[in-house]
């Protein structure tokens, strides 16, 4: 897969509410960073914390407004639409995965923890 092939498999993951597919896409020692909420480390901890959210997300839509990929880096402008705890959320953030191989080995997510 190319690099922008495997943010877009992530995010329709999240789609599909699997934990299991969600964490296949990483490699074993990624590093995924909500920034404002906390940073997850290998396969262990980014399962743990997918799941604190698959738990509580009854629904989730990805809309990806702009894709800019370099190399094995993908930036992402996206309004990721979910339910979490029964609250409609439209979620404006952007994204920075970083690419080895066909697995992500970073992801950043930047965005307003307040709105």
């Amino acid at each position: 897969m190319s690099p922008e092939e495997v943010v877009r498999a992530e995010l329709n993951a999240w789609g599909h509410r699997d934990v299991d597919e969600i964490v296949s896409h990483f490699s074993t020692d990624a590093v995924w960073e909500n920034v404002p909420l906390g940073i997850a480390n290998g396969h262990g901890e980014i399962r743990y914390m997918a799941k604190q959210y698959i738990d509580r997300i009854s629904h989730f839509e990805c809309e990806i407004r702009n894709l800019a990929a370099a190399g094995g880096v993908v930036l992402t402008e996206r309004v990721d639409r979910f339910v979490f705890d029964g609250t409609p959320v439209d979620a404006r953030c952007m994204g920075a995965f970083e690419i080895t191989g066909d697995k992500i080995s970073a992801w950043r997510d930047y965005f307003d923890s307040h709105h």
